[in-house]
């Protein structure tokens, strides 16, 4: 049997923006990055996915980095500036001096 890929188990909540990921959680139903690969592998749902992000290049993308993160390639076609705002931005540590 094939062990599971623990990242398929992270809440979105750790890699996504706090309200990104609560209405994925809320309208959608989608808690981890493998529901939310799994919701975004059914072209059906790509709409309704979209509609929670700022853009729809946002959803593509953190599609995108979700399935990089599992070693799948994606069909995803870069855009010429980089797509931001999906993930969760950590504050940076403090540093003792």
């Amino acid at each position: 049997m094939a062990s599971r890929n623990p990242i398929l188990d992270v809440p979105l909540s750790e890699v996504m923006r706090k309200e990104i990921a609560l209405s994925l959680q809320h309208v959608l139903h989608i808690y981890t990055v493998g529901s939310f690969l799994q919701a975004w592998a059914n072209p059906r749902n790509h709409r309704n996915i979209e509609q929670l992000f700022d853009t729809p290049e946002q959803a593509r993308h953190a599609a995108a980095v979700c399935a990089a993160w599992l070693g799948a390639r994606s069909a995803f076609t870069p855009v010429p500036m980089p797509v931001v705002g999906w993930w969760r931005d950590d504050p940076m540590p403090a540093v003792a001096s």
